[in-house]
């Protein structure tokens, strides 16, 4: 096993997440040998974590008053210390001085070890520090590759911020992964349109560590080409494509494809039918904005969507019934 894959524990794993999604990405040498020695050895031994630099100032080990003491070059003890009332000089071990800072490009082609990238493919920073493109994936069940992205303290409303404005200002062609370290559950990922976000720990290999699995990855897709053909209602990467039955429906444009993934995502919740309004409001969309318009010259979308009343529906129970009717 290469050095880069070498066996991370699940503490260990979780410990580097934790680190990860600290502001700065560091954590003190004396932490680590105090409360985590276990833990940093492999993390530091595949060179997910780095020494930065030491730090001269400690909490004094002898004095038993746990307060900060400055650190000193010893010439004679080659080691720096600090001179104690109580037991003279005392010398500080370097690596209680040293602190840690994640090394991203390592951890990314880590985690992306396992994944079908394009050969020339490799992880590239969009925000300092806080998102990086990985690329194009190929997964099991799916036809075409997946653009999968990494980013970190999404929690943090400020970062949530930018990581929105750059994914949007640069949308997906069909839809857009991205895996993070940070708690997903509470991510308003409404605001972003055809994209998910997948928490790192639902996808690695806890065997090896911070290893994603491309399997898992591709059981957590809930968009991307349809992998259940035998499904009368399903749909393809980025709503391009809906199949009800027997029939097909092709859509162009952002704003055709937006308002199908919202009548789908509310039909597949057992939502009747929702305001057209709101809809509107919800993806953001002028306030004059018309449906009528917005379907201008699409021959059938009037079959798969029911617009009328000041409300907005898919047509799948009729389209279904059809279908049966003809196959009798």
């Amino acid at each position: 096993m290469t050095r880069s894959l070498s066996k991370i524990d699940e503490r260990a794993a979780r410990l580097f997440v934790n680190i990860v999604e600290t502001e700065e990405a560091r954590i003190a040498g004396a932490i680590l040998s105090d409360y985590h020695a276990a833990s940093a050895a492999p993390l530091i031994g595949t060179g997910l974590l780095v020494p930065e630099g030491p730090v001269p100032a400690a909490t004094s080990l002898t004095d038993h008053d746990d307060e900060p003491v400055s650190l000193e070059w010893s010439p004679e003890h080659h080691a720096y210390g600090y001179f104690s009332p109580a037991a003279g000089w005392v010398n500080v071990d370097e690596r209680r001085l040293q602190v840690y800072r994640i090394d991203a490009l390592a951890f990314l082609q880590r985690f992306a070890a396992r994944l079908d990238l394009p050969v020339k493919a490799r992880p590239a920073e969009r925000i300092s520090g806080i998102l990086w493109e990985l690329g194009g994936v190929r997964l099991p069940g799916r036809g075409g590759r997946v653009p999968v992205w990494f980013a970190r303290r999404l929690n943090d409303r400020d970062v949530w911020r930018q990581v929105c404005a750059h994914l949007s200002g640069r949308p997906p062609r069909d839809f857009r992964v991205v895996v993070t370290t940070s708690a997903t559950h509470v991510l308003p990922e409404a605001e972003l349109s055809r994209h998910q976000f997948i928490a790192l720990d639902d996808l690695v290999d806890h065997s090896t560590g911070l290893v994603i699995e491309p399997t898992y990855l591709a059981a957590q897709l809930k968009s991307g080409a349809a992998s259940r053909a035998a499904d009368p209602v399903r749909h393809a990467a980025g709503f391009r494509h809906v199949w009800v039955g027997d029939r097909e429906f092709r859509f162009g444009g952002d704003k055709r494809r937006q308002i199908v993934e919202y009548l789908f995502n509310a039909w597949e919740d057992g939502v009747e039918s929702v305001s057209t309004e709101v809809m509107f409001a919800d993806l953001e969309f002028n306030s004059s904005s018309r449906m009528r318009d917005i379907f201008k010259d699409h021959e059938d979308w009037r079959d798969l969507i029911d617009a009328s009343g000041g409300s907005s529906r898919l047509r799948i129970r009729e389209l279904l019934d059809a279908n049966t009717a003809n196959a009798d």
